[in-house]
């Protein structure tokens, strides 16, 4: 309907465009056009290597965590592996994908198109069977005005419309101005993206014409039409191509060669680069140092960034998937003792000396247990002994220090009164 809008609007004030001489407007409609002219398209984005790189740090950062089901209970929590929506996160969603794989994809569907949706398959128990992931580049949701219900709208491979019920979908966005629908980050992105894309085919240009700059080739009188293309094309021949790259011209016959363009090391076209990197790693939230650009990273910087990023830009988006997972996947009654949290551990455990420190102090005040600690080292426990919580004796209840401290002083003025 908006393709045909749009052609209706066009055919109305004259102006015409067809697949030989397509119009800007006509070119806009498969994609971002960009200050810089560069067309920006999921596929075309990926030829950028900060986007590359940012949408593959988020993808692995999410892939790489355990996405775990834990069930509530009078006496605690406790993980629960046997549910079958911990079978389908933890060990195959489906037939053709593992759990890395799955959730790759999904964050890498949702950096780019900024919408991600899981369809469920679900079982004759109602409980989900599979998860399979939608093409996010032909789903779209729609609100039934009518009967204020949302519907999921997928263009299958054979063409046809499918309608599928906002209960069997789990749809993860970006950042969303009406929250149905997330915004694609490389349309809020496509500057500096496009200008990255621009930069990049200005550099192959550069290196086919064997690393030469263009410019204005001087010749003494003038010359016809046809002598002009001569001259040109000798030219080109002998001082353009990789393989002519850094060999001496020779200019006779009173030419002179004058170059006009701008060389690659030319501070503004290597800052212009760098800013295009920047700005593209902020609309990702990636710190600088994750895309190389360490121009002002210490070590001590670096640390904190990383840290930073993990709380800044990875959780609120495994919270999303924790929260957007249980309520699509669980029943009513199963959200009362059933919930979905990644584990982080990985991503927070610091060097042996760091680790060393927490655990001692985990141990002292009682929180872990010897075996506890021993898990988080993908150790072998020690038997029962090592469930056991232990505390520091110089530390008391709270409940209990005022008959601790008057027992002590009533022992100690024993003491006394025997000497």
């Amino acid at each position: 309907m908006i393709f045909k809008n749009l052609l209706e609007t066009k055919n109305s004030t004259t102006e015409t465009s067809d697949l030989t001489n397509p119009a800007p407007w006509f070119m806009k409609l498969f994609g971002y056009d960009s200050a810089s002219g560069e067309k920006v398209t999921v596929e075309s984005s990926l030829t950028v290597p900060t986007v590359y790189a940012c949408v593959n740090i988020l993808a692995n950062s999410v892939a790489k965590l355990p996405f775990q089901t834990f069930k509530k209970s009078a006496n605690g929590r406790k993980r629960d592996s046997k549910h079958p929506v911990a079978k389908l996160l933890e060990e195959r969603p489906n037939p053709f994908q593992n759990p890395f794989v799955f959730k790759h994809l999904i964050e890498t569907h949702r950096n780019l198109w900024g919408n991600a949706y899981i369809n469920i398959n679900w079982g004759l128990d109602g409980r989900p069977k599979e998860f399979w992931l939608l093409n996010p580049a032909k789903t779209e949701p729609q609100v039934d005005t009518a009967t204020n219900t949302l519907w999921y709208v997928v263009t299958l491979p054979n063409g046809s419309k499918s309608k599928i019920a906002s209960g069997d979908i789990i749809h993860l966005k970006s950042l969303s101005t009406d929250g149905l629908k997330g915004k694609p980050p490389i349309q809020i992105a496509r500057e500096s993206i496009g200008s990255s894309q621009a930069a990049q085919k200005f550099k192959g240009k550069f290196f086919k014409n064997g690393a030469a700059n263009s410019g204005v080739l001087k010749v003494p009188g003038l010359l016809s039409a046809s002598a002009k293309d001569v001259v040109r094309s000798e030219w080109e021949k002998a001082n353009t191509g990789i393989d002519n790259a850094q060999r001496i011209a020779i200019l006779d016959a009173g030419l002179d060669f004058q170059s006009i363009s701008m060389p690659l090391k030319d501070a503004q076209f290597i800052e212009g680069m760098k800013y295009d990197k920047e700005e593209i790693a902020t609309i990702f939230n990636i710190p600088l140092h994750m895309v190389n650009q360490l121009d002002r990273a210490t070590f001590s910087n670096i640390e904190q960034q990383s840290l930073d990023y993990i709380q800044n830009t990875l959780s609120p988006i495994l919270i999303q998937y924790e929260q957007e997972f249980a309520y699509q996947s669980f029943s009513f009654n199963e959200l009362k003792k059933y919930y979905l949290k990644f584990n982080l551990n990985s991503l927070l455990r610091g060097d042996s000396v760091t680790r060393a420190n927490f655990y001692e102090k985990m141990l002292d005040k009682g929180v872990y247990s010897i075996n506890k600690v021993l898990e988080l080292e993908d150790e072998d426990g020690i038997g029962q002994l090592g469930d056991v919580h232990r505390v520091d004796l110089n530390h008391v209840s709270i409940e209990i220090a005022d008959q601790y401290q008057l027992a002590k002083a009533g022992a100690k003025g024993g003491e006394d009164g025997e000497e």
